[in-house]
């Protein structure tokens, strides 16, 4: 009894320090730099959510729908600022890395290695980014479905079971891909199970959770009054446009995948993920004559939701994201070494290099922020963001496009001349805490506003119209009376805002050139 406390304290011991870990590497990271459309895109459509203005039915999103409501939770306990959206992250790093904490528990490695590799996943998920991001969410959700069916498996966990169609709901609703690509992989796994195994008790929990979380998905939309068409519309069909552009490298497309397949691209930038992927192929088929099912079904799960994984990164117009991959795949090769009982001093090479990839991507992407475009910026020059508003306490704003100083007084002129309009209003901008920040309700259109079919559609799309009578039924409902628009140097045009309205005209002001403007409607003359 006494070794099996030791072993709880021990365990409670790791847990606690993993977790301190995976949020103090997210809160440094997120803490240096902006980059304005990412850094911000979840703040104003949670406080949004807080006031009653939700996502898809009142305003326009394509992803993202449980990050938007987690971030609502987050800013409702915690207070509207910046440290309540870094916590978000944080608690998203904590999240990943804890799962995969236990789920390397169950194949036995020594926990001192659990603890390497969890480690350092924590340094490369999410710290990439620090602040809340679609993309990230998914691939977390998705990692941990991966996780769960795979235990579920191998341990016959009920419960698991039932969770199972659960992550995968909230993986769908964080962002469509790569959760689509990976829900494939995962399919064919289930069908292999079932049909091996005759496993029909299991598989009876596995319906009764599909069941339950499509009919959760279903009553969210019911209590939130979100029309169905909407969830369809902006959820399904407008995202499906955007992939099928990027595939097939229609004219449209922001990028094409005939772009991405050079040499450069596929093996250049995800060498260390390839160092460890190619030896696991080989391995796995080294080990699946022993018949080692379990083993079997983790080392080609992970294999292909890896390259499910690639294949979405090279159709996003992200940066790279998934080199936290890096150390979940040296785990895999790991277990495979020790089941095969190869020469354990191998095992040394495996950490030296995992380690070595882990101090590179930290700088390169949590300290000089690559992931945000700043890796060739000064971060020297970097000022206080709490110069513009107390709520920003400890982010030191710097951008790529703008010097510090110049862009926090467009902001801060912005905030005044928005807070003594006691007019209804709309704020269309990517510095997207305004209405959070300044704790008033800006009537947010979208979350992103460019103009390439990537984040709403725009005139030549096919769903512009159902776009456009959603912005309309906006301003009508909420009874607004001027429009502003605030960004980066020419980043939001009024030439192309001005073209969401029906029978709508505007008396336009601009107060500072190319940046800040005011339009209020009036009537048209006739």
């Amino acid at each position: 009894m006494f070794l099996k406390k030791e072993k709880l304290t021990v365990e409670a011991l790791v847990l606690i320090l993993l977790s301190i870990y995976s949020y103090s590497i997210n809160w440094y990271s997120g803490n240096i730099g902006v980059i304005p459309i990412d850094s911000f895109g979840f703040l104003d459509t949670g406080y949004s959510i807080i006031n009653g203005h939700l996502p898809i039915r009142d305003f326009w999103i394509f992803t993202g729908l449980l990050v938007d409501y987690m971030e609502a939770a987050f800013l409702y306990i915690f207070g509207n600022n910046w440290n309540s959206h870094l916590a978000h992250g944080s608690f998203m790093n904590i999240f990943a890395t804890i799962s995969l904490y236990y789920f390397l528990k169950e194949y036995d490695l020594k926990i001192s290695y659990i603890c390497f590799y969890c480690l350092c996943f924590a340094t490369l998920c999410y710290p990439l980014s620090g602040t809340p991001f679609a993309y990230l969410h998914a691939y977390i959700f998705s990692l941990i479905a991966i996780f769960n069916l795979l235990i579920a498996i191998k341990t016959k966990n009920r419960l698991l079971w039932l969770v199972f169609p659960f992550i995968c709901l909230f993986a769908f609703l964080s962002m469509q891909t790569p959760t689509m690509y990976i829900l494939i992989v995962l399919l064919f796994l289930l069908i292999l199970h079932f049909f091996k195994t005759k496993d029909f008790k299991n598989l009876r929990f596995f319906l009764i959770g599909g069941t339950l979380s499509i009919s959760f998905l279903f009553l969210f939309l019911i209590l939130t009054k979100t029309p169905l068409v909407n969830f369809i519309y902006q959820y399904i069909l407008f995202p499906i446009t955007i992939g099928e552009g990027r595939i097939t490298s229609k004219a449209i497309a922001y990028i094409s995948l005939l772009d991405q397949l050079n040499p450069k691209r596929l093996f250049g930038e995800f060498k260390f993920i390839h160092i460890f992927l190619i030896p696991l192929i080989f391995l796995s088929f080294k080990i699946i004559k022993k018949k080692n099912r379990n083993l079997n079904y983790l080392n080609f799960t992970i294999i292909f939701s890896t390259l499910a994984f690639f294949f979405n990164q090279l159709i996003t117009a992200n940066q790279i994201y998934i080199f936290s991959l890096i150390p979940i795949l040296a785990a895999i090769v790991h277990i495979n070494l020790d089941n095969l009982k190869i020469n354990p001093k191998i095992l040394y090479l495996l950490i030296f290099i995992v380690l070595f990839a882990t101090i590179k991507f930290h700088f390169r992407f949590n300290i000089d922020r690559k992931f945000h475009d700043l890796e060739h910026v000064d971060k020297g020059k970097a000022i206080k963001a709490s110069a513009i508003n107390s709520n920003f306490k400890n982010l030191r704003w710097i951008s790529k496009l703008d010097d510090p100083k110049n862009e926090l007084e467009v902001i801060k002129q912005a905030i005044e001349i928005i807070n003594e309009d006691k007019k209804e209003k709309i704020l269309i901008t990517h510095y997207q805490f305004m209405s959070a920040f300044t704790d008033q309700p800006l009537n947010i259109l979208n979350r992103w506003y460019l103009w390439d079919n990537n984040t709403h559609p725009t005139e030549n799309h096919k769903y512009f119209e159902f776009y456009k009578s959603l912005v309309n039924k906006n301003i009508k409902t909420n009874n607004i009376k001027v429009i502003y628009l605030l960004g980066q140097e020419n980043e939001i045009p009024f030439e192309n805002v001005k073209n969401y309205f029906t029978d709508v005209c505007f008396d336009s002001k601009t107060i500072v050139q190319n940046r800040f403007s005011s339009h209020k409607l009036i009537k048209c003359k006739k």
